[in-house]
């Protein structure tokens, strides 16, 4: 069932797919103000199924505690993949080097069969 959390710029939307995988949608910016909001859906979402996706698609900002979260998130979740299609995004986890880090997919098919593999 989807869940939907927003403010601060950010709005969250948490599904769960038949085979465990649960998808989160970003939409907005990750940043300060909504970093905590980020975090909790990532936990949350960690403890709801085995296979995790974060859409990143339609998120323009996206500061080096988003990047923490999501490295943290992978430590617990294995099965981490994440949709990164936006230039200014693409840049921040190719300068960090999280784009080796992480499992960076351009696009929600090739993400969820990544997370289901």
């Amino acid at each position: 069932m989807p869940h939907s959390r927003g403010g601060s710029g950010l709005t969250l939307l948490t599904s769960v797919r038949d085979d465990d995988l649960v998808l989160v949608t970003a939409v907005g910016e990750i940043d300060a103000a909504s970093i905590g909001d980020f975090r909790t859906v990532l936990a949350e979402a960690c403890v709801v199924g085995d296979k995790l996706v974060v859409d990143l698609s339609r998120v323009g900002f996206l500061s080096c505690a988003g990047l923490r979260a999501l490295e943290e998130t992978s430590r617990t979740r294995p099965s981490l993949s994440v949709v990164v299609t936006v230039p200014l995004v693409l840049r921040v986890f190719g300068v960090t080097g999280a784009d080796k880090a992480l499992d960076v997919r351009p696009g929600l098919v090739e993400a969820c069969a990544a997370a289901r593999a």
